[in-house]
């Protein structure tokens, strides 16, 4: 119990630590800071080390053929990370070019999948059927399709301001709207970050309050 309530109290401190930032950059929320990076590091490493690395080189204690590919795929994985490590050594820099290219080619498929299936046709599909009551549906997916529209027109860069053509001119007015889009749609994302951040400070009292009368009971 002791251990417990000694924890409690080093939680509220480090907890009082990170919020004398609110009086501007000191040591004490640098320290909190930087004790929770060191922390958050080394829990990650071990995970690894015990969850990943370690169960990687081992060899599985079964005949199934299935597990085993698997585990020979788990060594290749541990290679190419061994292979990342060699950026600092001299004369095998090279090497760390590999994982490197694979990492970028890999993480370049799964994004513009991800874009495609996961942002473009839910988006898609929100603008043709927005959460909205049956009666404004009609306006509702209007808006929505329009939104889309100019906000994709925001990104693109092919039309010239100065020109007097039809597309050009298209553009422009379409990202001028879009525009408007965004905000409101920044603002509302604003919106929930700030009461989640919130709800997240109201937590934190009520955690500095409990300690408190745990202290004060004990």
């Amino acid at each position: 119990m002791e251990i417990d309530l000694l924890l409690a109290a080093l939680g509220a401190v480090l907890t009082l630590f990170i919020f004398s930032y609110l009086l501007g950059d000191n040591p004490l929320y640098r320290l909190a800071l930087h004790i929770f990076v060191g922390a958050s590091v080394a829990y990650v490493f071990v995970v690894a080390l015990r969850n990943i690395i370690l169960p990687a080189l081992t060899p599985p204690d079964t005949s199934d053929a299935d597990i085993r590919v698997l585990w020979t795929v788990s060594l290749v994985g541990v290679l190419l990370g061994a292979m990342l490590l060699m950026r600092s050594v001299r004369g095998l820099s090279w090497l760390s070019g590999i994982p490197v290219a694979i990492l970028l080619g890999v993480g370049v498929g799964v994004a513009l999948g991800g874009a495609i299936v996961g942002t473009l046709a839910p988006q898609l599909g929100a603008a043709i059927n927005p959460a909205v009551p049956d009666i404004l549906k009609p306006v509702g997916q209007v808006i929505a399709v329009i939104g889309t529209i100019t906000g994709l027109m925001v990104f693109s860069f092919t039309g010239r301001r100065s020109s007097r053509r039809l597309v050009d001119r298209l553009l422009n007015r379409g990202a001028r709207i879009g525009r408007w889009f965004i905000l409101i749609g920044f603002g509302a994302a604003y919106g929930g970050v700030l009461v989640a951040s919130l709800a997240v400070f109201a937590d934190r009292v009520q955690y500095l309050i409990e300690v408190i009368e745990k202290i004060s009971s004990g």
